[in-house]
């Protein structure tokens, strides 16, 4: 499997696991409520929405369930069954949380936890309604039989009873969500001090289209023109891809596009870094990469577990010993951490994967390596696929498969549930859910009653949770009641305050934090023998609680601390407008209404 293929599992997961905690980062985070059982509301979603996909129950294929509607037209389909999951969700939320929301914190919490454990078992006691305790099966997520590809493929069109070609459409709904999302990006970073042209790599990347950006034009902001840019993108790819068999042409151009993002986004976050923070991030990275050379290379299981730690102890101490004793490494410690992390990456994903090949003295497959990874927006090898001869690298079978399909939908998603709440938390009814967290008496003073906006919030963030637990089903195409016990309520907690409790932002990037953290011990138990990898993965609970409990004691406001929602905020402004307009508006009073 090539890096590339790990790196879009691990944005799918994120996105999942970014939407479930969004609604606990508006409830606890912007509201004030501790919900221990928000794992249950991921429950409902996930087992609501596969009961409308699934087709009516054969008593002779050993799965009962209570119902099935895939076999219904139009009600049968993915898109009403997590539209009705997520409305379900949010109606249970509010439900729960009528007789419970006046309780004090922590009972608060112990209730709505108990209340998830009783769906919990009820789904695996009731073998009627979701096969109790065994796998509930037999559904396919949605276009899943388009994949991989081909450029003989087809796709019917819902509703019109069409079949139209398969890789255009799909590959430019991909390219669509892939370029938009980057466009979004770059309309962030360009003209805040980058040292590459982001500028005008915007200009390029959205045709011109930049250039009607205005309030008065008919692309009245930076969405409108990321939107319209991917678009045009899609189409592009789509009539690239229409006339000739060039799949892999597309795939470089889209890949290269996102790299060069990429390059301007980093550019920006570490162009202001100096030489020594520079190379101190280096020798941090080098320093945790040789910390796991144990691991691959020791023989006996006693020298990878001692030897890793002892190295990995050296690195932590030698890191503590510099921020304790250097002024300019503590004022700089989390861009030399980041540095390190953008480091360590860099060789994971582009030197490792073409040593062995190299070391062999095979150019070809090192070079394929690279290409795979570069181009990750195709998928490469299988049995089925687009054969091309490259000169150096040789044979090469490429093809779109579902991952990529998923990754571009659950981004999607992801950055969609951000931005509404986002819109949620500078508006009038999130100014009053902060004031409710702070201080209930003060709102009951303005005339607003709390009961009614903590209902409001448990049914706006229990929702969240069953779209979450909807996609989660969609993903793994396979639910089990054990994969909704409680320590996911506790996972959802750990990357809200990794990030940051009240930090929307923060939320996406403590769920990139936990599932880099899982990823990385997932290959680290890959060497280890067979009887032991078990252990290993088990071992990452023990050091997930301590991961939690270092935060709370150390970073009770997370990595990016309270952000300010005291003044509205315009999608698609770059960091200076952003500035700009928060410091006008504290001008003029800030969050009077």
């Amino acid at each position: 499997m090539a890096v590339s293929d790990v790196v879009i599992s691990f944005i799918v997961l994120v996105a999942i696991y970014g939407i479930l905690s969004y609604g606990l980062t508006l409830k606890y985070g912007h509201t004030g409520l501790l919900d221990f059982g928000h794992v249950g509301f991921f429950l409902v979603g996930a087992y609501t929405s596969v009961l409308f996909v699934l087709p009516p129950d054969d008593p002779g294929d050993f799965t009962a369930y209570v119902v099935g509607l895939g076999d219904i037209p139009i009600v049968g389909t993915w898109v009403v069954g997590i539209a009705v999951a997520t409305l379900l969700s949010g109606i249970i939320g509010g439900l729960v949380a009528l007789p419970t929301i006046r309780l004090r914190e922590d009972y608060l919490a112990i209730t709505v936890l108990g209340v998830s454990v009783i769906f919990q078992r009820f789904i695996q006691a009731e073998s009627w309604f979701a096969n109790g305790p065994d796998a509930l099966r037999g559904y396919s997520p949605p276009l899943k039989n388009s994949f991989p590809l081909l450029l003989e493929g087809q796709v019917s069109v819902p509703f019109l009873g069409v079949s139209l070609p398969a890789t255009p459409i799909l590959f430019g709904v991909i390219t669509a969500v892939v370029w938009g999302v980057s466009l979004s990006v770059l309309a962030v970073e360009r003209g805040s001090g980058s040292p590459l042209p982001a500028s005008a790599l915007y200009l390029v990347g959205s045709f011109g289209l930049s250039t009607l950006s205005r309030p008065d034009g008919p692309l009245a902001n930076q969405t409108q023109v990321a939107a319209a840019g991917g678009v045009v993108a899609a189409i592009l790819m789509a009539v690239l891809l229409a006339v000739a068999d060039l799949i892999l042409l597309v795939g470089v151009l889209v890949s290269a596009f996102t790299w060069l993002v990429l390059t301007a986004v980093l550019a920006r976050q570490f162009g202001r870094l100096t030489r020594r923070e520079w190379l101190s991030g280096i020798a941090l990275g080098t320093g945790f990469l040789v910390a796991l050379l144990p691991i691959p290379f020791a023989d006996a299981v006693a020298a990878k577990v001692a030897g890793g730690l002892v190295l990995l102890g050296i690195v932590v101490a030698g890191f503590y010993r510099a921020v304790q004793s250097l002024d300019w490494f503590a004022a700089a410690k989390v861009q030399i951490v980041g540095a390190a992390a953008l480091w360590f990456v860099a060789i994971w994903y582009f030197i490792i994967p073409i040593v062995g090949p190299l070391g062999s003295g095979q150019l070809g497959p090192a070079l394929k390596a690279l290409l795979q990874n570069l181009v990750w927006i195709l998928a490469f090898g299988g049995d089925v696929g687009v054969d091309y001869i490259v000169a150096v690298v040789g044979n090469l079978t490429v093809q779109v498969d579902y991952q990529r399909f998923l990754l571009a939908g659950f981004v999607l998603f992801m950055i969609g549930a951000y931005y509404i709440l986002e819109l949620t938390a500078r508006s009038p009814f999130g100014r009053v859910l902060r004031a409710v967290r702070n201080d209930e008496d003060v709102v009951r003073s303005l005339g607003k009653d709390p009961f009614v906006y903590k209902i409001q919030s448990m049914v706006i963030g229990s929702a969240l949770a069953g779209f979450a637990g909807a996609l989660w089903a969609m993903y793994t195409q396979g639910l089990t009641f054990v994969t909704f016990a409680p320590r996911v309520t506790f996972i959802a907690l750990l990357i809200v305050f990794i990030g940051g409790p009240s930090n929307n932002k923060g939320t996406i990037l403590g769920a990139a934090v936990f599932w880099a953290f899982q990823q990385a011990t997932t290959q680290i138990a890959s060497f280890f023998p067979p009887a032991l990898r078990v252990n290993v993965v088990a071992f990452r609970l023990v050091v997930m609680g301590i991961l939690f409990l270092i935060v709370l004691y150390y970073l009770p406001d997370g990595l990016l601390g309270e952000a300010n929602y005291s003044t509205p905020g315009r999608a698609g402004e770059t960091r200076e407008q952003q500035r700009e307009s928060g410091v006008a508006a504290r001008a003029d009073g800030g969050d009077n209404e």
